[in-house]
């Protein structure tokens, strides 16, 4: 099992994806920091600490937002193929026939992409909160419980995918993981929405979809972790789609932590039954 583990580890650092989602990533956080920079010194100079209270934070959730859509890409895109890729160029034959059992090389594979993601969205949380941080002066409450809701995100993410390359196909499993994921972002669209305009059915879609797929539920848990509810300004600051109107539930988090153990389970189910 470790040695699959390490192999999926070192791995995912020699794949192009990985190049691209660093490009990518610089790319963002260049962008990111240079617009932080430009509004936090037109700020400045109006002296207008209102107007601080309020930009600041948006800023925050907006690179929060996207810099999770990159992690989510990179985990559905680097997870498509962690068996069914194996399987199409028969590389598996040469592993399965050692003395190691269909459960290993599933949880090899597990630990070694989830530690590579969790590694990934660390250091993109890191670098967003940093250029909040010493661009604004902004300070985090819970940012500690923030980052590991922000490193569970692609967990969820490669759960689903890799069961979906156990079923079927590289290309089916990625779109796959891409539907359930808009889904996700659309739903929690929807149910803020829904709280704005007081609508019970929206809220039920967005509840429903984050049941589906909890990726959006979790964003919304860390909107709330670092911006707490006492804050006066904390309606205000939280307005537009990458606010959170209501706070999701403890028990949505403990659901998402049961949500990836039984995705892993069954993957480990069916890859034991599969006829390869």
């Amino acid at each position: 099992m470790f040695t699959i583990f390490g192999f999926t580890f070192r791995e995912a650092f020699s794949r192009k994806i990985l190049l691209v989602s660093i490009i990518i990533a610089a790319v963002f956080l260049g962008l990111f920091g240079a617009g932080v920079h430009f509004a936090v010194k037109d700020i400045v100079k109006s002296h207008n600490q209102m107007l601080a209270s309020i930009i600041y934070p948006q800023l925050l959730l907006f690179g929060l937002y996207f810099g999770g859509f990159i992690v989510s890409f990179l985990s559905i895109i680097s997870s498509a193929g962690l068996i069914s890729s194996e399987i199409e160029s028969g590389n598996i034959q040469a592993v399965i026939t050692k003395p190691l059992s269909r459960c290993e090389i599933i949880t090899g594979k597990f630990l070694g992409q989830g530690v590579f993601l969790a590694s990934y969205a660390v250091v993109m949380f890191a670098a967003i909160s940093s250029i909040i941080y010493y661009k604004t002066g902004m300070q985090f409450p819970g940012i500690w419980r923030a980052g590991l809701l922000f490193m569970l995100q692609p967990i969820v993410l490669m759960s689903v995918t890799m069961l979906a390359s156990v079923l079927t196909s590289t290309i089916a499993s990625g779109a796959m993981a891409f539907m359930l994921y808009s889904i996700a972002v659309v739903g929690g669209v929807v149910e803020q929405i829904g709280y704005l305009i007081n609508n019970l059915y929206l809220k039920n879609g967005g509840i429903v979809s984050s049941l589906i797929m909890p990726v959006d539920s979790l964003y919304r848990k860390i909107v709330h972790i670092m911006m707490p509810a006492n804050n006066p300004l904390s309606a205000i600051q939280q307005m537009g789609p990458f606010g959170a109107s209501a706070e999701p539930s403890v028990w949505m988090v403990v659901y998402t932590l049961l949500y990836v153990p039984a995705f892993y389970l069954l993957s480990v189910y069916y890859f034991a039954r599969k006829d390869i």
